[in-house]
């Protein structure tokens, strides 16, 4: 097997380019929309035209509202028509119907330039002012950021000068109308009160400074809870770092020469805002820092060295039909010895891949390698500063927070918070740029820049080299990549042999659980390196109870940005229409009252949502903190159920549901112990449809049958009750399901083998987890025809009972308390991870 494998990642190596990323891009900003193309006067500024070719070449559209009569927002510079149109006078003195029947632009290029630019007249032009509502409506379609200028200032015809001006109003009404994300508005202005206004709805907001004010704007923005700050001209190194200092991004306007572009990229601004965003961003883009090298694949024999003690060749359920896309589960073994260094993960992971997926690849289709729920997680000890916390990982007993206490999880909070200790400098940093941050997720966030380069780069990595869609997901905040020198000192890694030419910095308190998926090839040309070739990514809603205790905050739950982050990704070549579901949303059906709209709360009807949104392909990444094969609390929502019954209400019932018509379930699931968490489970593909009609079928261990009087009557799952019997028994659905450590038995003695695989199992079966993984083509429709239940033999546990009195650290999203060893209630399953 190993020969073969190396054979075929040879091949595969010789007929791939390891292709090496360009270093951290700036985006570049089209001012109006981008008039010029390499010093071509080509298009009316602010015009539909311009807005377009920049969004073909992507890069965001930045652009100017002034307000009609009827208090319609237009997007036009000036108060007047004069300069830029064929029409005369205030804009405020025409209609929104006169401008449409009157006004059309008539100047390419844009007067006034900074760089002083030709323009031409254009005699015949047909091209119209838009309205704000034409380029939203645009904008939301190509899903392209806008930088939206609210020109109310005091130099104006029209100026408002309210405390509280009227004059936003109509145009963040209008935003919220074309039901656009919030993410991908910035809102911008000279004027703060009308930032003020927009900030208390919500909005992300940029203050724009003239030239001779620029010293003034990041202490000013901070005051005044802005997030941006937008100076005239490169301003200088100093201000670039105090304006991060204060947790501000900085976004110049206009750049339109060679040397200022150059500067501003030297002192490391976060974007630019430029009348010729090609020739910008062809500047930026030759400026960038260069990546190194991708690391060479690892040999054969360092394969053998990272591979779990317990594996499996993959489960296969093949059926290769033409566009049905591949999907590779895979079943992955934490193990604290392989987050030592940013190289002993990538080591791997691509060993990983190159065991479990290249001599599986479908090559002609689609390949979607899905792994699982905080797969980043274990990362956030790499190097000399989570020493401590790989101790705290394979001990938890050493962690001073479990000393004499009778919870947990004490021991992954005491790494948790060795972590923190470990990066004073970065939490101080963070601290004084988010006060009042949470002490438990502020160590997500001090870590943004080991997370970002060390299993979020393998990943875009790995999708690259090997020509794959792979996903996964951490609990980490929003991020940019700074070349700021004095970000640099604060944030590189100290264990790098040489100062690296870039770090990666948070830009918000917020933590989230956050799934990523990376495509072959970059679908962004600027932005952070690891993100560059993320195809879909999805925040986590609902939490769970531990996920709260660690201040994890909920994804969007409602509105545009709900949408956003359920909708599915059409993936090329196939019919796959794939949503993510980070485990307990995936539970999460909710009694939608006759007539709602699903969407209208995510939080309460996550599924019905996904299916609302067209989702075929559920991938419901997991990580569930207990143990497998066991009972829940008695006082749970689950009613003390057998949680792999339990299980049955997500990758079951996403197949057999008549509400939903979701095609497929894929489920990955981590295994291992991560300090006193142990994470176990049995990773599945479900099919709906599967064997109609047939007999037979398979189950998750101790689910074959209900057992009256030992098993409750009804559990509380994802917001509605629902009865248990049904989720006992053999179940045809299943279209492959990994096999458990031990083989299927009486309760009991599946309970015991659990005991013994948990942290303190006190024998030869502790954390010897099963690695392995399911391959399965996935048509469009599914053939109901196809065999169901493709697995394997059960891996023979070495069963070992474990060692009785010890005291067991277990804690429930309820309660925390110690329990006996022995005692067959395991704290994860009062809901899922």
């Amino acid at each position: 097997m190993a020969r073969a494998v190396s054979l075929v990642a040879a091949a595969l190596l010789a007929a791939l380019v390891a292709a090496t990323p360009a270093g951290a891009v700036i985006q570049v900003h089209a001012h109006r929309g981008g008039s010029y193309v390499d010093r071509v006067p080509t298009f009316p500024e602010n015009t539909m035209p311009a807005f377009q070719r920049a969004a073909d070449d992507g890069f965001v559209l930045e652009l100017d509202v002034k307000l009609t009569r009827d208090r319609v927002p237009l997007v036009i510079h000036d108060d007047t028509f004069d300069r830029t149109t064929n029409c005369t006078g205030p804009v405020s003195a025409l209609t929104a119907e006169q401008v449409a029947a009157q006004c059309r632009a008539d100047v390419l290029g844009s007067p006034g330039t900074a760089g002083d630019f030709p323009v031409e007249p254009v005699p015949d032009s047909q091209v119209r002012v838009p309205t704000l509502a034409e380029v939203l409506a645009f904008a939301r379609d190509r899903e392209v950021r806008l930088n939206i200028e609210i020109k109310n200032q005091p130099t104006d015809n029209d100026f408002d000068a309210a405390p509280v001006p009227s004059y936003p109003q109509p145009v963040l009404d209008a935003i919220d109308a074309a039901e656009i994300p919030r993410s991908l508005i910035l809102v911008q202005s000279f004027w703060p009160p009308n930032l003020d206004v927009a900030e208390q709805r919500g909005f992300t907001t940029s203050v724009l400074t003239l030239v001779q004010f620029n010293q003034l704007g990041p202490e000013g923005a901070r005051g005044r809870g802005y997030e941006w700050v937008s100076p005239g001209d490169p301003p200088d190194q100093a201000y670039v770092s105090r304006a991060h200092a204060e947790g501000l991004q900085v976004v110049p306007y206009t750049l339109d020469l060679e040397e200022d572009l150059r500067r501003a990229a030297a002192i490391g601004v976060d974007e630019v805002i430029s009348d010729d965003p090609t020739f910008a961003a062809r500047v930026m883009e030759a400026v960038a820092p260069p990546d190194p090298p991708m690391p060479a694949p690892p040999s054969d024999e360092a394969c053998r060295r990272a591979r779990a003690s317990r594996t499996l060749p993959p489960v296969q359920a093949l059926d290769p039909q033409p566009g049905a896309p591949r999907v590779h589960a895979i079943q992955f073994k934490q193990d604290a010895r392989h987050v030592v260094t940013y190289e002993t993960f990538r080591t791997k992971i691509e060993c990983t891949i190159r065991e479990l997926v290249l001599p599986h690849l479908a090559r002609d289709r689609p390949d979607v390698v899905a792994l699982d729920e905080d797969i980043g997680l274990a990362t956030i000890a790499t190097g000399t500063r989570g020493r401590v916390a790989r101790d705290i990982f394979t001990s938890p007993e050493t962690s001073p927070s479990c000393t004499g206490s009778a919870g947990a999880p004490c021991g992954a909070l005491g790494a948790l918070l060795a972590v923190k200790a470990a990066y004073t400098k970065e939490t101080a940093a963070y601290a004084a740029r988010f006060p009042g941050d949470n002490p438990l997720s502020s160590t997500f966030v001090a870590t943004t820049d080991t997370f970002a380069r060390g299993w979020m780069q393998t990943f875009s990595d790995m999708a690259r080299r090997y020509d794959v869609y792979i996903l996964g997901s951490n609990n980490q905040p929003l991020f940019r990549e700074s070349t700021d020198p004095a970000e640099l000192q604060v944030f590189a890694d100290p264990d790098l042999p040489q100062p690296p030419s870039s770090v990666f910095v948070a830009t918000s308190p917020d933590v989230y659980n956050e799934v990523f998926m990376w495509g072959p090839r970059d679908v962004k040309r600027a932005g952070p390196r690891p993100l560059r070739n993320v195809v879909a990514r999805n925040k986590k809603v609902p939490v769970t109870p531990i996920e709260e205790l660690l201040n994890i905050k909920n994804g969007p739950r409602s509105g545009p940005d709900a949408i956003e982050n359920l909708e599915p990704y059409e993936l090329p070549g196939t019919q796959a229409r794939i949503s993510f579901a980070t485990s307990l949303p995936a539970f999460v059906y909710g009694e939608l009252p006759e007539g709602a709209d699903p969407c209208a709360d995510a939080a309460r009807f996550y599924m019905r949502c996904l299916d609302r949104l067209g989702t075929n392909l559920v991938m419901q990444d997991e990580a569930n903190p207990g143990e497998w094969a066991s009972y829940t609390a008695k006082d749970s929502p689950d009613n003390g159920a057998w949680q792999t019954m339990s299980w049955m209400t997500s990758t079951w019932r996403a197949v057999v549901d008549p509400a939903v018509r979701f095609d497929y379930n894929v489920t990955p699931h981590l295994v291992g112990n991560l300090a006193d968490l142990p994470f176990d489970g049995q990773t599945a593909i479900t099919q709906r449809g599967l064997g109609a009609g047939g007999t037979g079928g398979c189950h998750y261990v101790g689910s074959g049958r209900f057992l009256p009087g030992t098993d409750p009557e009804t559990f509380a799952i994802g917001g509605e009750t629902l009865p248990v019997r049904p989720n006992a028994g053999p179940k045809r659905e299943f279209l492959g399901l990994v096999p458990w450590v031990a083989p299927d038995g009486p309760r009991p003695e599946l309970e015991q083998t659990a005991d013994g695989l948990s942290p303190d199992g006190n024998g030869p079966l502790e954390n010897d987890y099963l690695e392995t993984s399911i391959v399965a083509d996935l048509p469009f429709p599914p053939r109901a025809s196809r065999p169901s239940c493709a697995t394997a033999p059960a891996a023979a546990a070495r069963s070992t009972p474990p060692a009785g009195g010890r005291l067991r650290l277990r804690v429930s999203p309820r309660t925390v308390q110690a329990m006996p060893s022995g005692r067959s209630a395991g704290w994860a399953g009062a809901l899922p991870a």
